[in-house]
């Protein structure tokens, strides 16, 4: 690929910038210029990619997904899933107990694909496979790099039945965070389950197992997720499950904090105070019947998908339609969807996020050109019932081109899904063995 290149003919849309006739000069990973029409000094010879006026962001950001759940499609529950606790205990924690090496490297390949195809350049994933522990977070990383894509990794403590001891769990996060501290395309978190999987005992090990470090080891976590979450908290003598967590001294403000749903008032007088990263996942909410958040007393939040898809616009469409409706703040879309990954990225990859020069070349081109006029005030309008969601147009991860026109450019898909679908094939026997 051209290691200099030019995007032409695009709408583009970035935190602190809209361009409605703009173009983004490239050279070598780095975003050189973001302007106007004409304003790039474009070395002679440089390769042109005409847009068609189409929407040009910062590469997507998937705040909170499993990518151990990609090859699920297609499985039974071994029994009943009348509620959020039987959903996992009769689907989700016998399928992670049967993942292997293979499937899980296979599993994260299968969702990079998707990620790809939707304009996704960075992933913050939070896995799980019970009797795969030791280095599962290295498979993925391995996964990621067929890409290159950024990553956010972390495995799920928990002590539910037939998991290996929860410390093994800590130490492959820990770990894991200290081995890739210094990567521009990887980093590491703490993973935990959720509050109802962990006894006071585990946090106060994973308490003292990160007490006094000199570094940050940021939490990410499902917190109240379902009513049977916050129940346990109550019944274990604290307000809510956020008070939990923040008890034993793990939240701050890198930390995410996935759905919140089910708080009490101090629960939300906290995370004022620290401030986390909140994530809300309304597909996965709705497909779990666990609830709605009520957003309106978040200080702010992020839209994830909790494993469900990468396709990142129909999540902001699921937000809207499943949320507030006609009386929805678009402002607050705005800010969830282009302002907080920003900031979230920021934490992580303080080098990209923006469409600004000297920021990583993260692009993420949608397969949608505005018929009517779009200004920045009606933008989310615009992607939630313009774009609506679906594949891009053109994927970009630090100055690489992964995705143009319906096309991989970074491997030969047809192939690659051959060896997808041999390892869910094993998976699936396993599963129903």
């Amino acid at each position: 690929m051209n290691k200099v290149f030019l995007l032409s003919n695009a709408v583009i849309a970035s935190p602190g910038l809209f361009i409605e006739d703009g173009e983004i000069l490239i050279e070598n990973g780095k975003i050189v210029s973001v302007g106007e029409k004409g304003s790039s000094a474009v070395p002679e010879g440089t390769k042109e990619w005409d847009l068609g006026g189409r929407i040009t962001m910062p590469g997507l950001v998937n705040p909170h997904t499993h990518l151990y759940s990609e090859l699920s499609t297609g499985l039974s529950p071994k029994g009943p899933v009348d509620d959020f606790e039987a959903v996992l205990k009769n689907f989700w924690w016998p399928l992670d107990a049967v993942h292997d090496e293979e499937s899980v490297y296979f599993s994260a390949v299968s969702g990079i694909i998707d990620a790809v195809k939707h304009g996704v350049t960075c992933v913050f994933d939070h896995h799980a496979s019970m009797n795969y522990v030791g280095g599962s977070l290295d498979t993925i990383v391995k996964a990621f790099s067929l890409a290159g894509l950024k990553s956010v990794c972390c495995f799920e403590a928990s002590e539910r039945p037939g998991a290996y001891p929860v410390s093994r769990h800590f130490e492959e996060s820990l770990g894991f965070i200290d081995k890739h501290r210094d990567s521009s395309l990887v980093k590491g978190m703490l993973g935990l389950h959720a509050n109802f999987t962990l006894t006071k005992n585990s946090l106060k090990l994973v308490s003292e197992m990160t007490k006094g470090a000199a570094v940050d080891y940021p939490v990410h976590v499902h917190c109240g997720e379902a009513e049977a979450d916050f129940e346990f908290c109550k019944n274990d003598g604290f307000s809510g499950p956020v008070d939990r967590l923040n008890s034993f001294g793990l939240l701050g403000p890198n930390s995410i904090l996935a759905h919140c749903i089910h708080l009490s008032d101090k629960d939300r007088t906290v995370l004022n105070e620290i401030q986390p990263f909140i994530v809300s996942n309304p597909e996965s909410n709705a497909n779990n019947r666990v609830g709605r958040p009520d957003r309106s007393r978040f200080p702010a939040y992020l839209i994830g998908t909790d494993g469900m898809s990468f396709d990142m616009i129909a999540s902001l469409r699921s937000q809207y339609l499943l949320g507030r409706g006609l009386s929805e703040d678009f402002s607050e879309l705005y800010s969830a969807f282009i302002e907080e990954p920003a900031n979230l990225l920021n934490s992580f990859f303080p080098t990209t996020g923006k469409l600004e020069a000297g920021r990583d070349a993260d692009v993420a081109v949608l397969d949608y050109i505005p018929q009517t006029p779009i200004s920045r005030e009606n933008l989310i309008g615009h992607l939630i019932f313009g774009a609506k969601g679906g594949k891009v147009f053109m994927t970009i991860a630090s100055g690489r081109i992964l995705y143009n026109d319906g096309r991989l450019t970074f491997t030969y898909e047809t192939a690659l899904r051959e060896q997808i679908k041999e390892a869910a094939l094993k998976l699936h026997r396993r599963y129903h063995g």
